[in-house]
């Protein structure tokens, strides 16, 4: 199930700011349209409605260190990604 979330500022929190679960409705009241469903949202500090999504990238810790052209053949991964050579990278953008 898709969800919403609000972004709070609290200097006590764990990393200094805690997300507390809000409503579609809350964020389509800021937008002033209907959200899709299907999508996370985010509620950031300055009342903008943000679209949450992940991407698949290359392991950033993988490389062998070569400047290509290297001989090293296909790297397995490494302890940073769980050994799969793949990250799942976080994004937010506006709505």
């Amino acid at each position: 199930m898709r969800k919403v979330h609000r972004f709070i500022t609290d200097a006590a929190a764990q990393y200094g700011f805690r997300i507390e679960p809000t409503t579609y409705e809350d964020a389509e009241k800021i937008t002033g349209f209907r959200l899709d469903r299907r999508a996370n949202y985010v509620i950031t500090e300055e009342n903008e409605v943000e679209r949450c999504d992940v991407v698949t990238l290359d392991c950033s810790g993988c490389g062998c260190g070569c400047e290509g052209g290297c001989s090293c053949g296909p790297r397995p991964g490494c302890s940073e990604c769980g050994y799969t050579g793949k990250r799942r990278m976080p994004f937010t953008f506006p709505v």
